[in-house]
Parts: structure tokens; C-alpha cells; sequence
């Protein structure tokens, strides 16, 4: 039980976080996604289950906030299931290793913001050349960096 509280609080915050700070903090229209971040670490520390329920969770309240109904919460149940089946079937690739965890987060941040993008196309009708800059390009690389600075300041 004291994980599950852990879990929520931390969701919770991440949630609040991108909505209140990182939400703020664009460069060119490009945003981190630290609530992505919030779910690859779940899906990799706790599991494939854990880690597709966190994502729907934080998904809704996302969707909730952003008024995408269903994006994000699909998006992030997805992305939080692949990376607890990939962590389950071959554990060396989330070595917690400072070059690894920004290998792999420009990868799922790729994956995870080029899907993002393709559903805001289909719901919104948006132009796909402004998303595939800001979103797909800029926010992955906005992503990885934030990844890189939490993986260098948390092992300190």
C-alpha cells in the first residue's frame, strides 16, 4: 500500500509539474515531457502491468487537462506497455547508465511523440510540418535533455 501511495503522489506531481512548470517552459513550441518520463520509470522499476496502468492514469489527467480527449491517455498506456515488455524480455537495455538512459529516452520520446503527433493530426486536422518539428523533434530532444539532468543530479 505505501508503494501504491508513493506511486500516486509522484504521478500526481508529475502531472502537476508539466502542467503548471514544464508546460511553461517552451523553446521554439517545444516542451519536455516529464509525465513520459514519469511513465518510463514505472514501467521499468515496477513492471509491464504497473507501468501501462500509470500511464493510463496520468494519460487521463493529461487528457483532463489538455482537452485531447483519449490521446494521451492511449499514447501513454502504450508507451508505458511496450517499455515493461521490452524491460521484461531484456533488462540491460534500461542500465541506468547516464549515455543509456538518454539513448533510450530519445528513442521512446521519438516513438511516444511521433504517435502523439500523428493522433493530434487525425483529431484536430493541425498541419503535420509544424508538429513533426516542434513536437516530434523538438519536444524528444527538449525530453532527453531534461532526462540527462535528472540522471546526472539524482545520482549526486
Amino acid at each position: 500500500m505505501g508503494d501504491l501511495l508513493r506511486l500516486f503522489f509522484i504521478g500526481t506531481t508529475a502531472v502537476a509539474l508539466q502542467w503548471l512548470f514544464f508546460g511553461r517552459l517552451d523553446l521554439w513550441g517545444a516542451t519536455p515531457d516529464v509525465v513520459l518520463l514519469f511513465v518510463l520509470w514505472v514501467a521499468v522499476r515496477y513492471g509491464q502491468t504497473t507501468g501501462t496502468i500509470a500511464g493510463f492514469l496520468v494519460g487521463f489527467a493529461l487528457d483532463a487537462i489538455y482537452g485531447l480527449w483519449g490521446i494521451h491517455m492511449f499514447v501513454k498506456t502504450v508507451i508505458g506497455f511496450l517499455v515493461g515488455l521490452l524491460n521484461m524480455i531484456n533488462s540491460e537495455v534500461f542500465v541506468r547508465s547516464a549515455r543509456r538512459v538518454v539513448e533510450t529516452t530519445l528513442v521512446i520520446s521519438l516513438v511516444h511523440n511521433s504517435l502523439l503527433a500523428l493522433f493530434v493530426v487525425m483529431q484536430r486536422g493541425v498541419g503535420w510540418g509544424y508538429l513533426f518539428w516542434v513536437l516530434c523533434i523538438g519536444g524528444t530532444l527538449y525530453t532527453t535533455l531534461v532526462a540527462f539532468l535528472a540522471v546526472t543530479f539524482w545520482r549526486r
